[in-house]
């Protein structure tokens, strides 16, 4: 195996994201409104003849989601914020995923989305955790998971890891661990 496979105790996990948006009313819409994550600050300022707004939705345990609303700050003029689709990917490859810790908090936010009108939704069983995916304003796609087995996640060693991610041949990837997902919802 190649480099260092030990963990970096000075990290520890993630503060925030941040991501671009053209509607800060929809992104509020959707996040605080709709999925129900507070709106805990917002800094605005100008630059270079322009302005920005960086806000923030609490994830929870002290991590947050943060979106720039730009103008003229130095954006190209027919910016996108698709971060997938605008790089010509499928939606599903850059996204951010969410735990909701538990099988109990999944089945609320489902029922929450599905009350809160958000649509289309797919959920997807991975074998060792369960997702709900869907599409924000922006067409970043968002994914809540929850951990339904974490000794199956954790099944690998680093060096299984690396040996599947370097040495694994196309043809030797199973048909059988093609991704499923089945629409529920509007």
């Amino acid at each position: 195996m190649s480099g260092n496979s030990a963990r970096n105790t000075a990290i520890n996990g993630i503060h925030h994201l941040a991501f671009g948006t053209k509607s800060s009313k929809y992104t509020y819409e959707f996040y605080a409104e709709k999925l129900g994550m507070p709106l805990v600050r917002t800094e605005n300022h100008r630059q270079k003849g322009g302005y920005f707004r960086h806000y923030f939705f609490d994830m929870g345990r002290d991590q947050y989601l943060g979106f720039f609303e730009i103008h003229d700050v130095g954006e190209n003029e027919e910016y996108r914020t698709d971060l997938s689709t605008g790089l010509g990917m499928p939606i599903w490859v850059n996204h951010i995923a969410f735990d909701v810790g538990s099988k109990e908090n999944f089945d609320l936010l489902n029922a929450r989305c599905e009350e809160k009108g958000i649509a289309p939704r797919r959920v997807a069983d991975h074998g060792w955790c369960q997702s709900l995916y869907m599409v924000d304003p922006n067409m970043i796609m968002v994914e809540f998971v929850y951990t339904c087995d974490p000794k199956a996640f954790r099944d690998q060693t680093p060096e299984q890891a690396y040996d599947l991610l370097f040495n694994t041949p196309k043809e030797d990837i199973p048909e059988e661990s093609r991704k499923k997902s089945t629409k529920v919802g509007g």
